[in-house]
């Protein structure tokens, strides 16, 4: 009896076995496998099949093949093939259960996953890719493809996509606007002549630095947090109400105009190396850091009440002594451009550069080095001798407010208020981009920035003329000696 019950469990265990070594895997893939396995691959005398381990491709154990993962129908369910030196043409189109798929840093020619509809995960970064075709992946959440050489690429069948990581290859456009699920967008180091992220409102990091812009607006993306963009060619750039943005950096770009009103959570601003000549930051409360170097920038207006963690560098621009940030605020500001202007010989207007935090400045007069003594000088407001009009004089100033730096003043004489007929008596009113002037009678009037670049010249007729000007400071001469300051809302 006992005999045959040990039989009986040989047998049953046999047949177990028998089934457990004869699981099948689908005919198809596993030939597609095979085609590839037996490419050459990135190392030179070396087969694909040696790169994962495989002795023979004429008995391959396709269960402990590295990296394959099968599922109980005998189809491949993840390829994990990252930096295996592979080479050659990787064709596993219709992988129907295929998920996920790993094959970064090898040195694939190409790589075909058509009809492989349930896959959510592709990173295939770093090969020598020219095209890949993701059409019919439509159940994609995470796409990288950075570092190849696509020249296009469609992501417009992909409306799951929460990831797409596409830097480094050579596309110039991208159309995002079927991916209204997109959290992370990179696509720095590459050939991006424009982008539209308007479908995008889920974006939390976008990443766009060295590409070929020339405009970026990412305005009303609320939850977008980083945003790296520098070194484009972008002159225009918007980020207004971006309340959760906390880091932008735009440095090396050619940007005149910034809007960041609204973006309440800066707290990072990058942006050296550009042509602003005014930077609003009144409505970041939160900003800690803003570096401002190389961009001819004369204002900056900061929050009401900064916070005391503020550190800015602001060298190599066009602020005076008077328009710098409060000192404890700078971590660098010297030098500064020299100031070009001219004033009436026995009218040149430098009190608002006199006395900064209690502290007089100390103004040195030269004439092509040699010194030069005014007539006179009231707190900052001096008058030279007839004989220096038609002469440019330097003026350098100091401060003990702002050791590190030495303002110079390039001032060009002309004729004294004294000797010019007061013609009128003038009204001054201002609006939103707007300065009215109304005369009783007919008066010349200069309108200068606030570094002393003429813009405007006209002969006014009596009664009121108008004049558009972008918001910011400027100074308004008129022939009959009356020079004043005006700041346009």
């Amino acid at each position: 009896m006992k005999q045959i019950v040990v039989v009986f469990l040989s047998i049953v265990c046999l047949s177990g076995a028998l089934r457990l070594t004869a699981q099948t895997y689908n005919a198809q893939e596993v030939a597609k496998l095979k085609a590839f396995l037996i490419q050459n691959s990135a190392e030179k005398g070396k087969k694909n099949y040696e790169q994962l381990g495989v002795a023979s491709l004429d008995a391959v154990d396709w269960k402990n093949v590295s990296g394959l993962t099968w599922n109980a129908n005998g189809r491949v369910e993840s390829i994990n093939w990252n930096k295996k030196k592979l080479g050659g043409d990787l064709d596993v189109s219709g992988f129907a259960d295929l998920l996920v798929m790993h094959c970064e840093e090898n040195r694939l020619q190409s790589m075909n996953v058509t009809g492989n509809t349930k896959m959510t995960y592709l990173d295939c970064f770093n090969n020598e890719f020219k095209s890949i075709d993701i059409s019919t992946n439509v159940n994609l959440t995470r796409f990288c493809c950075r570092y190849n050489q696509l020249t296009k690429l469609d992501v417009t069948h992909n409306p799951k996509l929460t990831f797409l990581c596409s830097s480094g290859n050579r596309f110039e456009h991208i159309d995002l606007s079927n991916n209204a699920e997109l959290v992370e967008f990179y696509a720095a180091n590459g050939k991006l002549k424009s982008i539209d992220l308007s479908h995008n409102p889920k974006l939390r990091d976008v990443a766009l630095r060295t590409n070929q812009l020339t405009s970026l607006d990412v305005s009303n993306l609320t939850k977008l947090e980083r945003l790296t963009c520098y070194e484009n060619n972008l002159t225009t750039f918007k980020a207004s109400d971006c309340k959760s943005l906390k880091l932008i950096r735009a440095y090396e770009n050619k940007i005149t105009s910034l809007d960041v009103s609204g973006c309440t959570a800066l707290e990072t601003l990058a942006f050296y190396s550009n042509n602003l000549a005014e930077l609003d930051v009144s409505e970041c409360p939160n900003i800690e850091f803003i570096s401002l170097m190389n961009n001819g920038t004369h204002t900056l207006k900061l929050p009401p009440n900064p916070s005391d963690k503020l550190r800015i560098m602001c060298e190599r621009n066009r602020f005076t002594f008077s328009t710098l940030p409060r000192p404890s605020f700078l971590r660098s500001y010297a030098p500064q451009a020299k100031v070009t202007l001219s004033a009436p010989s026995d009218k040149i207007d430098l009190r608002s550069e006199y006395k900064l935090n209690g502290t007089a400045s100390v103004f040195v007069w030269t004439d092509r080095g040699a010194p030069v003594i005014p007539e006179a000088n009231r707190d900052g407001l001096f008058s030279f001798a007839e004989s220096y009009v038609g002469k440019t004089l330097t003026c350098t100033v100091t401060n003990p407010a702002y050791p590190k730096l030495t303002m110079t003043y390039e001032v060009s004489l002309t004729e004294p208020v004294a000797n010019i007929i007061v013609e009128s008596e003038v009204a001054f009113r201002t609006q939103r981009e707007l300065l009215c002037l109304t005369a009783s009678r007919p008066v010349t009037v200069h309108i200068y920035t606030i570094i002393g670049a003429l813009l405007r010249k006209q002969r006014l007729s009596e009664g009121e003329t108008c004049f558009t000007l972008p918001q910011g400071i400027y100074i308004v001469s008129l022939s009959n000696g009356t020079v004043r300051k005006i700041v346009i809302p």
